[in-house]
């Protein structure tokens, strides 16, 4: 059967395990709304934002970047993917609890702000949700 729609979600985090067990857990999240609704997801993930940049497909959906990446903030990414990518929802993730940061990326373009805390992960997965929710057309809700 051939998927209905397909998504494309990348990560961009430096810190290796975080950006391992985000990918990790938007893939299984994602497994199970492919399984019910005949979506089809490709996730990317990278540690370099050079990387994350030169490899930006113009057709991405959904991009989770880190706030803090080296000598860059998600400040510049977000600038750089609007570019490349206009219709992409960013998602800007942060373990530093900075109102300031949250409201220059909700400013610039991004489509929500997590802080990492216990709740990261499972709030990444349902603003998956919320997204497909909101094309469209398409309904995932996986736990009516």
């Amino acid at each position: 059967m051939i998927p209905t729609k397909r998504y494309r979600i990348t990560v961009l985090e430096d810190n290796e395990f975080y950006n391992r067990l985000l990918s990790k857990q938007l893939k299984n999240y994602t497994d199970i709304i492919s399984a019910q609704k005949n979506y089809d997801f490709e996730i990317s993930s990278f540690m370099s934002p050079y990387d994350f940049l030169a490899n930006l497909k113009e057709d991405t959906d959904i991009a989770f970047v880190d706030f803090y990446l080296g000598s860059l903030t998600a400040l510049e990414i977000i600038t750089k993917i609007r570019e490349k990518c206009r219709d992409c929802k960013i998602i800007v993730i942060s373990q530093v609890r900075n109102p300031q940061s949250m409201y220059n990326t909700i400013s610039l373009g991004a489509f929500e702000f997590i802080y990492k805390d216990t709740a990261a992960l499972a709030r990444s997965c349902f603003i998956v949700e919320d997204i497909i929710n909101s094309t469209p057309g398409h309904n995932t809700h996986l736990y009516n």
